[in-house]
């Protein structure tokens, strides 16, 4: 089963991510061609099932993201952009990484300051969660699930 999604998702395109079943809270697979384009994706992802369809942003923000691996790293970014939202209420509308380096990811983040508050019109995400968390290398690039608290 995971061979078969592994094959579609590879033939969907160089970059994507699309929501996968899992049994309690609720789970993204993303892929790209490299780090930053993986952690691109997995935000993408994540801000879908939260917004659905999303208006653009009317400021930006940084967020910094640090790990000792890629998994950390990629969670960690997640959990950045999950706290614009939930501490400061600026809701995410879009992320792109700006530099990626020495265990550190700056990402730039588009952000509607207060539009939403901290309902969120979809899925609404508690935390990023490290279950099951693996960047794997496939014949195309990189590919990450990632499991978030609901």
């Amino acid at each position: 089963d995971k061979l078969r999604t592994v094959r579609w998702t590879m033939q969907a395109g160089p970059t994507g991510h699309e929501a996968v079943a899992h049994t309690a809270d609720l789970a993204i697979r993303a892929w790209a061609p490299d780090l930053a384009g993986l952690i691109e994706q997995a935000a993408d992802g994540m801000l879908g099932l939260m917004l659905g369809s999303r208006p653009r942003g009317n400021a930006s923000a940084e967020v910094v993201g640090e790990g000792r691996d890629a998994e950390e790293l990629l969670v960690d970014c997640l959990r950045e952009t999950l706290a614009l939202w939930t501490v400061d209420g600026r809701v995410p509308v879009s992320v792109a990484v700006v530099n990626i380096a020495d265990g550190r990811a700056v990402c730039e983040v588009d952000v509607i300051d207060g539009a939403l508050g901290h309902e969120a019109p979809g899925q609404e995400i508690k935390a990023v969660t490290y279950h099951g968390v693996e960047v794997t290398r496939t014949g195309t690039g990189l590919e990450v699930t990632v499991v978030f608290d609901v």
